[in-house]
């Protein structure tokens, strides 16, 4: 019998005649259960929810736990820890996981099943930034390739991430030099600990973040990377100095701080999604993302040449028709409409 795969709440690959189900970023803790064992790409919570379930064997980096627990402050249970790059043996299936990019620890997946070799990418970035290296190309040959489309769709433009973060350096220090604050809205895990480590490199100025923030940037301290920055919750207002002064808030916040209510602020947002929306409540968005866009997806792809595409989350349709077109692969979602049957179902 073939290795069957499909989407259930997570990526679920079914080995036969063992019986063997293994999980792949479940997205709830229900999708877990009656599974051998469960993997997760990286710590963003709509990947990670199975870290907590002591009900199953989980399996990632090390440093992909330990932003988790920054990001939830719920502890992780049941796992077993997973070098990069080194082969680990998993109920009986061969499993390496390589570097994604996107943020620190995140890994794509790479199953030497009997019949298939397959590889999930989980979310990738193919850019070198300062906080992660660029995503890994599978030393193997790959048959079966499950790739993210979060950005898979070409007209959702994208500057380069040195001109985004250029213009956030320039509407940084225009602020300042006109004693206003710059305030900027942006996701706790990933993208902060990136424009935190520019900003160190480019300016000298008081960094100040939310709690939840500053225990994901002291897991990036001890990975070594040299992140300076404040908890603005300790912050005495006559210890704020507006000429030299940002606050990162996070991505969903409406409401400032007490402590800048009295103070000139500039609102900005740093999110992948200002190249889809507005965001006309700040006076600045700026489309930088830790995920690859369409052209570097597709790039991606392109060098790992697989057999056959299946494309997951975001635009995933859309990328699959731009593989096809392209590249001339076979390409479709993995994500089928419900009046469809699964392989499995059918076999």
């Amino acid at each position: 019998m073939p290795t069957l795969f499909k989407y259930d709440k997570g990526i679920k690959f079914l080995k036969k005649p063992e019986n063997l189900t293994l999980i792949a970023d479940p997205t709830t803790v229900k999708a877990a259960e009656n599974c051998d064992a469960a993997l997760i790409t990286h710590a963003h919570t709509d990947h990670s929810l199975a870290f907590p379930n002591e009900g199953i064997r989980v399996y990632s980096t090390e440093v992909s736990s330990q932003l988790f627990e920054g990001l939830t402050a719920k502890k992780t249970k049941n796992t077993r820890f997973v070098e990069l790059n080194k082969t680990t043996n998993i109920s009986d299936v061969e499993v390496k996981l390589i570097p994604a990019g996107h943020l620190l620890g995140a890994a794509q997946i790479v199953f030497y099943f009997d019949d298939l070799t397959i590889c999930y990418t989980g979310d990738i970035s193919t850019d070198e930034m300062l906080t992660v290296p660029r995503a890994a190309v599978p030393e193997d040959d790959i048959d079966i390739l499950i790739t993210e489309a979060t950005y898979g769709k070409e007209d959702l433009f994208f500057d380069s991430r040195e001109k985004i973060k250029g213009s956030i350096l320039k509407w940084v220090a225009e602020n300042l030099q006109m004693k206003k604050v710059p305030v900027i809205n942006i996701g706790h895990l990933g993208a902060a600990q990136e424009i935190i480590a520019y900003l160190n490199e480019m300016l000298s100025i008081d960094i100040y973040c939310d709690n939840r923030t500053s225990e994901i940037n002291k897991v990036y301290l001890n990975e070594g990377h040299n992140l300076q920055w404040n908890r603005f919750d300790l912050l005495n207002d006559s210890e704020l100095k507006v000429e030299r002064s940002i606050v990162l808030l996070p991505r969903a916040a409406k409401e400032i701080p007490e402590f800048l209510k009295s103070h000139k602020i500039s609102r900005g947002i740093v999110t992948g999604q200002a190249s889809r929306f507005a965001y006309s409540s700040f006076e600045q968005a700026f489309s930088f993302s830790m995920h690859a866009n369409c052209n570097e997806l597709l790039e991606y792809v392109k060098v790992v040449n697989p057999q056959k595409v299946y494309t997951l989350y975001g635009f995933d349709s859309d990328f699959a028709a731009i593989i096809r077109q392209k590249l001339k692969l076979f390409a479709r979602p993995l994500k089928m409409s419900k009046n469809r049957l699964t392989l499995e179902e059918f076999l």
